[in-house]
């Protein structure tokens, strides 16, 4: 009977020690089951995106970092990018003068090739066409920061006349400047390269060489392309620019700092505007006013036309209450002109930086004959026309006393600049005799 108990005892002890050994293997059945949608909600974050890892092109603090952030144009490692690389690379406060001149309009650029989906690396180009000079004309006439031609600014419809040229008007020269890209974009193989280089020498140049391409069975993107040597510049430059822009840490090359947010608003003029008095609403310096409105050639706003001035953001309400609470005829300013014996109304026009039809209108002139002694009303003084000559040239001024055996033909060769120029800026006639010691202002 003990033998008996005592073996009982033994088989119970014995499953005992055994139960731990069979429990794992259905806990370890267990782990599996219950594992598999762990690793599955590990992974749902990154399937979701509910945790982005990079930041969205409105959350960064400069717009450099966000062009950086969506650019898509490969970089190819040849020796035209690399020979364009190493300039800009050899000259360190490039970009950061361009920031300078860039930061009232890189945002609104940035954000309009946005809304299009269009390649990023196009707001970097006006660095290649214009260096971001807003008054940047080249020695083909083409103007503004994206250089444009005249027949080619018609054909965009950027308006160009007396008072005002949409080339360099930034808004619709922008507009303009898109919309001609996305035609080439569209004509020349949906090839953003190709169409980069059309913007350059024009799409009939480019459409020319890729026919003569496929005439040949040879590869048309632009790489391959007989092209003019300013065009297969212009591509590397820019693909330079975006490649140093995008590796810029590790190149330890400095973009000036352009916050990314809005930096200039549109108030709509309705009515002629004197843009000295627009500067004095908007509480901005008349040069800051007219270096943000380049599109514009006189004093004011042309008449009987609308405008979109550009002013800084955060003067914007000021100007439209003030406009809103004055009267539309105090929105210019006149000074009285009185009739003098040898004048013309071309001349007084001339010499008051305006046009004989702006004071036919104003004075209800039915034709050009004037008399002495008449009152006319003109706009704008000398100091007034001075600030925005310097504004619209980027230039500085130099003051030129008369010396004996001085004229005009002279002055104008020892400072490289022309006859008609120092007649306006210091309201000089074709008749008009120096003085000794006279002082004459000019521009360079």
């Amino acid at each position: 009977m003990k033998k008996i108990v005592f073996l009982t005892l033994l088989v119970i002890l014995t499953a005992c020690q055994q139960t731990p050994e069979t429990a794992v293997k259905p806990h370890v059945t267990n782990q599996v089951v219950e594992e598999t949608p762990l690793l599955k909600e590990q992974h749902v974050p990154q399937q979701t995106a509910q945790v982005p890892l990079t930041k969205q092109p409105h959350e960064h603090e400069d717009v450099w970092q966000r062009i950086r952030s969506q650019l898509s144009i490969n970089v190819p490692d040849n020796a035209a990018v690399a020979k364009w690389r190493k300039y800009y690379l050899s000259h360190p406060n490039f970009m950061v003068t361009i920031a300078q001149r860039a930061e009232p309009f890189l945002y609104y650029i940035v954000n309009e090739i946005e809304k299009r989906d269009m390649p990023i690396e196009l707001a970097l180009l006006p660095i290649v066409e214009s260096a971001y000079l807003p008054y940047g004309v080249s020695n083909k006439s083409a103007a503004g920061l994206w250089q444009f031609m005249p027949v080619s600014g018609k054909r965009f419809n950027l308006e160009q006349n007396w008072w005002y040229d949409g080339r360099r008007d930034v808004v619709e020269s922008t507009r303009a400047a898109l919309d001609y890209f996305q035609f080439f974009h569209r004509t020349l193989g949906q090839d953003w390269l190709n169409a980069i280089a059309a913007f350059n020498s024009g799409e009939g140049r480019v459409g020319r060489a890729i026919a003569k391409n496929k005439k040949a069975n040879m590869a048309t993107d632009f790489w391959s392309l007989k092209l003019p040597s300013e065009t297969n510049d212009f591509v590397p430059k820019l693909l330079a620019i975006a490649d140093i822009l995008k590796h810029s840490k590790e190149l330890d090359y400095t973009f000036g700092p352009i916050k990314n947010s809005q930096a200039v608003a549109l108030v709509t003029i309705d009515s002629q505007l004197d843009l000295t008095l627009a500067a004095q609403w908007s509480n901005v310096e008349t040069k800051k006013l007219l270096q943000l409105n380049p599109a514009l050639n006189r004093w004011a706003t042309a008449p009987d036309r609308h405008y979109q001035l550009l002013v800084p953001v955060d003067t914007a309400d000021a100007l439209k209450d003030k406009l809103g609470s004055t009267n539309k005829k105090d929105w210019l300013r006149w000074q009285r002109y009185l009739v003098k014996s040898g004048d013309s109304l071309s001349e007084i026009a001339a010499n008051h930086a305006t046009n004989t039809a702006a004071i036919k209108k104003l004075n209800q002139l039915n034709s050009d004959t004037i008399r002495i002694g008449q009152k006319l009303i003109v706009p704008l003084t000398q100091t007034d026309m001075e600030s925005w000559l310097l504004a619209k040239a980027n230039k500085k001024k130099v003051i030129h006393t008369v010396t004996n055996g001085d004229n005009l033909w002279d002055i104008s060769r020892k400072y490289k600049v022309k006859v008609r120029d120092l007649m306006r800026w210091n309201k000089l006639s074709s008749n008009s005799l120096l003085q000794l010691r006279q002082k004459l202002t000019i521009l360079l």
